[in-house]
């Protein structure tokens, strides 16, 4: 939602030298829709804290929140796929629950916003809860807020969350073909493409993914690893099973001698 300040308050910003709240908030949606986790960690920085109270930046603020809803289902996914993902699921879990206590009081402030409202469906979408997300969904709908792609992506998020991959990898194609300019859902299609086996996939949709966005970062990095030789195993020698072992350890046996040995002399 654009607040509307008057003029003298937004002279009053001006000389202070706060970021303009509009400007301030669309970049942060922008690095949110970006999926990359740097970016991500970045939309999530650029709102300084003496101001994620102000009314005037709660945009701001709410955006900030999704950054990091974002960034924790990044995490969770990603270590999910790891044998030693343990320690990132429980990085992914506490920065859900730390966004989580930060968005409750901007619902309490401001129940009808929608940008506070597009924030928490997303949560509930990324937390697997589509009764919530239909809720949500229908009263942003009713607000005026049909085209916004966020809700279609906590929509799909609560449908492809608990699939299997050859589930949910039609659900977030769909998506990304709908929503090109959102880009979570693209490394999402990669690594469940990747889950199937299907490497070939996998490259497809992060080239499709870096012919939009080259910086993506975690784009690059993934498909440098799919891309990378295998590592060379190392062999150990085994001797084989005919030679004997030797009689002591540090000793060749010793030779027997034929025939009648001469005395000296």
């Amino acid at each position: 939602m654009t607040v509307v300040l008057p003029t003298t308050a937004l002279l009053l910003l001006a000389l202070s030298g706060a970021p303009d709240p509009d400007g301030l908030a669309r970049e942060v949606l922008a690095l949110s829709a970006s999926g990359d986790p740097a970016r991500m960690d970045r939309a999530s920085a650029v709102v300084p804290e003496s101001l994620r109270a102000d009314p005037a930046y709660r945009s701001a603020a709410a955006g900030r929140l999704l950054a990091r809803f974002l960034a924790a289902a990044d995490l969770r996914e990603t270590s999910a796929a790891s044998p030693e993902g343990a320690p990132g699921l429980r990085r992914a879990r506490a920065t859900q629950e730390e966004a989580l206590e930060e968005l409750r009081p901007l619902v309490q402030q401001a129940p009808d916003d929608p940008d506070v409202l597009r924030v928490l469906s997303v949560y509930y979408g990324l937390d697997g809860r589509p009764e919530e997300v239909a809720r949500l969904s229908a009263r942003l709908r009713e607000g005026g807020a049909a085209k916004d792609p966020w809700i279609d992506f906590a929509e799909m998020a609560a449908a492809a969350r608990g699939k299997t991959p050859a589930e949910a990898e039609p659900l977030l194609s769909a998506f990304v073909t709908a929503h090109p300019e959102i880009h979570p859902p693209r490394m999402s299609l990669a690594r469940t493409r990747l889950a199937r086996g299907d490497r070939d996939g996998a490259i497809a949709a992060l080239d499709d993914l870096l012919g939009v966005d080259p910086d993506h970062e975690a784009a690059k990095e993934l498909k440098a690893s799919l891309l990378a030789p295998p590592p060379v195993e190392r062999l150990t020698p085994v001797a084989p099973a005919g030679v004997p072992p030797p009689t002591a350890p540090g000793y060749l046996p010793r030779k027997k001698t034929t025939g009648t040995s001469r005395a000296p002399g």
